[in-house]
């Protein structure tokens, strides 16, 4: 059982959480078995700290983070580096806040309130920080109101069925998607790129992972590609993409005749 305590703020409700959750696939997840060993209770820290909110995006000041953990910050910076290199966060070190990237994936709301209040929480994000933009969207109102929730019992949380996400208008069969590059330019990937992607991650989630490249890039200036890298990048990225929940079963594929069954445990 997760417990979660609420607490009145001037500027809406924010919850503190008194239990973190963190899913058995973590330790399965090809993501976090490629890390070592500091960053990987980082990971677990970030997951399950104090400082984390119901919306996986949260300001972690160094400070906070090397009293907790006993780190120093210079330690502390290279795992934030490996655990953004790998996907995992998304970090605005000018702000200090912090996106832990897949949240959204595996900690949805267990009822309308928490949904309402995570809605609350993301709007608070500072303007800015440069990811707020993407979290908006992939916390948006409307997308997760619109997810299936069957009546729990008290206290006793229940998983429910996540819908098929809806096609963004910017990866529609015939039009392009942009990626900024290290020279400050858009690179659009054409169409038939696109295309590609999808025959080649059926099961990923094209807009979802689009945002997250893109709050990468404008987070890490120092790492960013160019134009002759980007599609590259892009593809290394979607190849390590977590499958979407929605996406069909390895027994219905393989009546689709599909093929065999793929690893779907990366998860953050």
């Amino acid at each position: 059982m997760w417990i979660y305590t609420a607490h009145e703020k001037s500027n809406g409700v924010d919850l503190m959480r008194d239990y973190g959750k963190v899913h058995t696939s973590f330790w399965a997840s090809e993501t976090i078995r490629g890390l070592d060993g500091d960053a990987k209770l980082l990971a677990l820290y970030l997951l399950s700290s104090p400082h984390t909110n119901l919306a996986g995006a949260f300001r972690l000041p160094d400070a906070y983070a090397c009293d907790d953990l006993s780190w120093t910050p210079e330690r502390l910076h290279n795992c934030f580096g490996t655990l953004s290199d790998a996907g995992f966060i998304v970090r605005d070190p000018t702000t200090l806040w912090l996106w832990i990237s897949k949240w959204h994936e595996w900690n949805r709301p267990e009822n309308p309130n928490m949904r309402k209040a995570v809605i609350r929480l993301v709007d608070g994000i500072p303007s800015t920080v440069s990811f707020k933009k993407e979290i908006q969207a992939l916390w948006s109102e409307k997308e997760i109101s619109s997810e299936t929730v069957s009546e729990p019992l008290r206290n006793t949380p229940s998983p429910s069925p996540s819908p098929s996400p809806s096609p963004s208008p910017s990866l529609e069969p015939g039009k392009g998607q942009s990626l900024p590059c290290q020279d400050g330019t858009e690179f659009v990937f054409p169409a038939d790129v696109l295309d590609g992607y999808r025959a080649a991650y059926p099961r990923v989630d094209l807009p979802t992972e689009f945002a997250k490249m893109r709050a990468w890039l404008v987070s890490n200036p120092e790492r960013g590609k160019t134009r002759k890298g980007i599609a590259k990048f892009a593809n290394t990225w979607l190849g390590k993409a977590t499958p979407s929940a929605a996406a069909p079963t390895v027994r219905k594929r393989k009546m689709l005749g599909e093929g065999s069954s793929t690893n779907y445990g990366d998860a953050a």
